[in-house]
């Protein structure tokens, strides 16, 4: 009885530390890769009017300020956009698209521009671009594109002039 009760407390002992061990490693691993990609970083999630999340144009959702009904986000898209943020009464200052990791290239190059032209024609005076994070997070993600919008050559560029 004796011998199975240290055998026992071995293996909990045991596989305590290799529980505690493993996570430090991820935890680590994580922050150094954020760190060390060399690319800029987004900081300054309390200047943000409107976090838009596009997944796709056709399952885009407002999050900051939360446009929900009965607790579930609901869509967005280019047509309804303009009247969700006035809905919302959101400011035109800062706006955010967080973007996920399978855009790229050419592809991702156009929602790019196109969420510039979108939010620029709407008065947004900076719209910012990022790979969208787990959990929402915005200050730490990687900015794909930083925009300081000049309402006039937007609204131009939007009419095609």
């Amino acid at each position: 009885m004796k011998k199975f009760y240290l055998v026992g407390k071995a293996v909990l002992s045991l596989s305590f530390v290799m529980f505690v061990s493993s996570c430090a490693t991820t935890t680590t691993t994580t922050t150094t890769s954020q760190v060390d990609d060399g690319k800029p970083h987004f900081h300054e999630d309390a200047s943000v009017n409107a976090v838009l999340q596009f997944s796709s144009w056709e399952y885009t959702f407002l999050t900051r300020p939360r446009y929900a009904d009965g607790g579930y986000l609901k869509l967005v898209n280019r047509d309804n956009v303009v009247q969700v943020l006035d809905e919302m009464k959101v400011q035109r200052g800062t706006a955010v698209v967080t973007v996920g990791w399978t855009y790229r290239g050419e592809v991702l190059d156009k929602v790019v521009s196109d969420w510039k032209t979108i939010l620029g024609s709407y008065g947004f005076q900076r719209v910012v671009i990022l790979r969208a994070q787990w959990g929402d997070v915005l200050n730490g993600s990687i900015i794909i594109d930083d925009s300081t919008l000049h309402i006039g050559a937007v609204q131009t560029a939007a009419r095609g002039g």
